[in-house]
């Protein structure tokens, strides 16, 4: 397939999976691992695609970092010290991903797949008490918070697929702060190590720009219309998650070559 053609069913298959990726990650979490795995269905290999995905969370993790500063919500000076190890761990996971081979990197990324289907099956997904109360204390040490979040910087920077739950969990429990000013930090840290990361990819020509461009349209838009039926029925985030668990199971498949093995013995 040629990724840069300007077939109009393509150039529709990428807005579309944008859009849906937006609502996916709107409604039910996940739209990364979501649009990731559309760009293996539509046959993307892995590698690119992973570096293809980066654009669009660019665009929504900065535009959600400004909304969140704008409302007051955010304290940048203060969350540093949760953002520069995450900044470093991500480079260290993007050169680390981009230069490992096609075959060993689709097992790797289809056993975290695999993984990632528990917390999205799972209905409370988070599986966590992210409650905080007033009269909780951060207590920050230096080398075990810098250690954690260059690890989840490293795991955001290979392949970004979940790393939301873990920056939101890691920030709220280790900072003693409320869920949405945990979520505005979380904006941040994706924001910021996901400029250099891009870069590494664009460095390493795994990027299709005007699937990632088209892509990056798409989620802003889905973003935009979840935002309307959001309220609408419960069964929205039902369909939606259902239609999460598909896409990714089809992935893994791929990932393992199951679908192959399935044709071979069942033709």
């Amino acid at each position: 397939m040629d990724y840069h053609s300007l077939d109009p069913l393509l150039l529709i298959a990428y807005i579309t999976t944008g859009i849906i990726a937006g609502i996916v990650n709107t409604l039910a979490g996940g739209g990364s691992l979501f649009t990731l795995s559309l760009l293996m269905f539509l046959g993307m290999p892995v590698g690119l695609a992973n570096g293809t995905n980066r654009l669009g969370i660019l665009f929504q993790n900065v535009t959600g970092t400004y909304t969140f500063k704008k409302s007051n919500l955010l304290d940048i000076p203060s969350s540093m010290k949760y953002v520069i190890p995450s900044l470093l761990g991500a480079i260290v996971g993007a050169l680390t991903v981009s230069d490992i081979d096609e075959k060993v990197l689709q097992y790797i990324i289809g056993t975290l797949m695999l993984l990632m289907l528990y917390p999205i099956l799972n209905e409370n997904k988070k599986g966590v008490n992210l409650k905080v109360t007033a009269t909780q204390k951060p207590q920050y040490t230096f080398w075990r918070d810098n250690i954690i979040f260059f690890c989840i910087g490293f795991y955001g920077g290979f392949v970004q697929a979940g790393i939301g739950i873990m920056i939101l969990v890691s920030v709220s429990n280790l900072g003693k702060m409320t869920l949405i000013r945990a979520n505005a930090i979380k904006m941040l840290i994706i924001a910021a190590y996901t400029l250099p990361v891009f870069i590494v990819f664009v460095i390493k020509g795994q990027v299709v720009w005007l699937a990632a461009l088209l892509l990056a349209v798409g989620q802003v838009l889905g973003t935009w219309f979840a935002g309307k039926i959001a309220s609408k029925s419960d069964k929205v985030n039902i369909f939606i998650r259902w239609l999460l668990v598909i896409m990714v199971v089809i992935s893994i498949f791929r990932m393992f070559g199951i679908h192959t093995w399935l044709i071979d013995h069942l033709t």
